[in-house]
């Protein structure tokens, strides 16, 4: 009996399916990538390809939810499971992973943010601000009734992407470490009491 996961090989053939996607759309449009093209890049044969995917948008649907999930996990590292003591204040940069999480998939990031068509940065706001409205409480304990609640959350929403609009156009000319801090910085000075 083998210890190999069953699934270890569904993975890696479509991490590798992903991969080539991904370069190839940084020198073509999508609607001019063939699967052709994707398999020959991925080193994959068509029946790999058809095994997981009916279309190239499929596979760039896949790749946009994956990468947004793994942005979800990384914003809510610093207070899933430890709830009980979150607060903006005692946050630390080495408790917030979305920085390290972009820059880790930085490639996917500045193609998906850049790209026209893909509404990846609309989905990515939706992402967060559900996030916002589910964990408003937690997250902005201080903000005062008197401020609209949804307007407060769409210029949050809209702060943290363009934090992260401006450094995947200056590609990348910070560390994921400083962009962390900053980010920290802006608001804990932002909601400060």
């Amino acid at each position: 009996m083998s210890s190999k996961n069953p699934n270890s090989s569904v993975i890696r053939t479509k991490k590798a399916m992903k991969t080539a996607l991904v370069s190839l759309l940084n020198e073509k449009e999508l609607r001019e990538i063939t699967i052709k093209d994707i398999v020959s890049r991925a080193e994959y044969t068509r029946g790999a390809f058809y095994a997981h995917y009916q279309y190239k948008e499929e596979l760039l649907d896949e790749l946009i939810k994956e990468t947004i999930d793994g942005f979800i996990t990384a914003f809510k590292e610093p207070y899933e499971g430890k709830r009980e003591h979150y607060h903006i204040r005692n946050l630390t940069h080495s408790a917030v992973q979305i920085f390290p999480y972009i820059h880790l998939n930085a490639e996917a990031f500045s193609l998906l943010f850049k790209g026209k068509n893909f509404g990846f940065q609309e989905k990515l706001g939706e992402a967060i601000r559900e996030i916002f409205e589910y964990e408003f409480d937690l997250l902005f304990p201080q903000i005062p009734s008197h401020i609209n609640r949804e307007i407060f959350i769409n210029q949050s929403v809209f702060t943290i992407l363009g934090l992260i609009s401006y450094w995947i156009q200056s590609n990348f000319m910070y560390s994921a470490q400083y962009m962390t801090e900053q980010m920290l910085e802006i608001a804990k000075w932002s909601y400060s009491e």
